[in-house]
């Protein structure tokens, strides 16, 4: 303000230095006491002298402002949230204003040669905050880059205007403004905003991951749910085929359609974290962000569906697996065959405690994945996945067939989705397991007739 003019928005311990951006009530400011330079948000429609009544709109974002700022403070120092450095002391549960630094955007951590891992690093940082307010039943509702900051050597949350916190005076009030709608999940467009937004969050995050990665190409996300088999959402230019296959798989379950087939926050920073610890530490594999890169706007061809294509990147994962086994126990990595054989008596031995689901017991809706070994020395390794929506993995030494017998068994692992990280490291370890137990296990005296049964 120059010299000598009073801002209506001064306040005893902080002067108004003018708005920030096209919104009068965010406004740059001076601390009085310290001369330190932030920025104060104000209620941008804070009660008048003498006012009687106000409406059913004006009172709902007064009560969201109320809950911002209170929550704010509340939260103050938890990493991954901006910090607020003061707070109106005047109004009690009420307050109108709250001080905060200023920060920069995320967008201002990415340099000439940032790559995706640098995207990918940010991101999982922020799902790791968000996970942790998802399980205190509070979501931000409003995750776009707008909204993502750089503090202090971190990215930072901040804005959470619209948030439904744990008590449900937060939430936003039907037909008001949610935000750019490539960022907004389908169920809050839908429920006018009343919906709380458990998994919204994930599909904001998810589609604010592909516009940081790809700053040529606009500030909006293709709309709809992320297609790792279409052009208009790929991630090809950035890196190598498996590392951005395998993020276009990530990305596809965070942006499903229906929320419950959507990950939920802690999966998708585990699913992010298992994506670093794989490919983070191989620069090679990739390139810079920044790079002009030219691409073909609309749907590529629908080439499989969702179980064609869990089944097939299964097998994909199953396959180095199944000849690291065989190696292991004929020194033969081609000594292997795929598909069961009913006829030959191939069938699961151990006990799995599969839940019936017919006549006939457990029948997995998306069938099953059968790799075995050639049998040496009177035994084979099997290696299984197991597709219901979801797939599990299980491995055997079987000896003595047919029929055979149940020498050894692993798993069945935990259930998780087809195609992600975490589903890749669960096969990977169940394999280094088998591997162990037959260079343990290697007889010196081959002995055919000899089984022992492992429980």
């Amino acid at each position: 303000m120059p010299n000598g003019t009073k801002s209506r928005y001064d306040l005893p311990r902080w002067r108004d230095d003018g708005k920030l951006g096209d919104k009068d009530f965010v406004r740059k400011a001076t601390e009085v006491s310290s001369g330190r330079q932030g920025i104060v948000k104000h209620l941008s429609n804070a009660p008048r002298r003498g006012e009687r009544t106000i409406s059913k709109k004006q009172r709902a974002r007064r009560q969201r402002f109320y809950d911002e700022a209170l929550f704010m403070q509340r939260m103050n120092g938890t990493p991954g949230i901006l910090p607020i450095w003061d707070i109106d002391d005047t109004h009690g549960a009420t307050p109108h204003w709250y001080a905060m630094p200023q920060a920069e955007p995320l967008t201002a951590a990415f340099g000439e040669t940032s790559t995706l891992v640098d995207v990918v690093t940010h991101v999982t940082t922020l799902a790791r905050t968000l996970a942790a307010l998802a399980e205190q039943d509070t979501h931000h509702r409003d995750i776009k880059p707008d909204n993502l900051l750089w503090y202090d050597g971190a990215p930072v949350l901040a804005d959470f205007g619209i948030a439904a916190f744990a008590q449900p005076a937060g939430l936003t009030q039907q037909g008001e403004r949610l935000g750019p709608a490539n960022f907004i999940a389908p169920e809050m467009r839908q429920a006018g905003g009343n919906h709380r937004g458990e998994r919204a969050d994930v599909y904001s995050l998810a589609k604010t991951l592909y516009v940081l990665a790809h700053p040529r190409r606009g500030p909006y996300p293709p709309e709809g749910t992320h297609r790792v088999d279409a052009e208009e959402y790929s991630l090809a230019t950035l890196g190598s085929r498996n590392a951005t296959l395998t993020l276009g798989h990530v990305l596809e379950a965070a942006t499903q359609f229906r929320v419950h087939d959507r990950l939920t926050m802690p999966d998708f920073h585990a699913e992010l974290q298992a994506w670093l610890d794989s490919y983070a530490s191989n620069a090679d594999l990739f390139k810079p962000i920044g790079r002009r890169a030219s691409f073909r706007i609309g749907w590529g061809p629908d080439l499989f569906d969702r179980q064609r294509r869990d089944e097939e990147a299964t097998r994909a994962m199953m396959m180095p697996c199944i000849r690291r086994i065989a190696e292991a126990l004929t020194g033969d990595t081609s000594a292997w065959t795929e598909g069961i054989d009913h006829d030959n008596g191939d069938s699961s031995l151990g006990d799995y405690d599969w839940t019936p689901n017919s006549e006939e017991g457990f029948i997995p809706d998306g069938g099953t994945i059968w790799l075995a070994t050639h049998p040496h020395n009177g035994q084979r390794i099997v290696l299984q996945a197991v597709l219901d929506h979801d797939v599990c993995f299980l491995a055997e030494a079987q000896r003595s067939g047919p029929p055979w017998t149940l020498e050894q068994q692993w798993g069945h692992t935990p259930w998780h989705r087809p195609r992600m990280p975490r589903t890749n490291d669960q096969i990977q370890q169940l394999t280094n397991e088998v591997v162990s137990w037959i260079h343990r296990t290697e007889p010196s005296t081959p002995d055919p007739e000899q089984s022992t049964i492992a429980t």
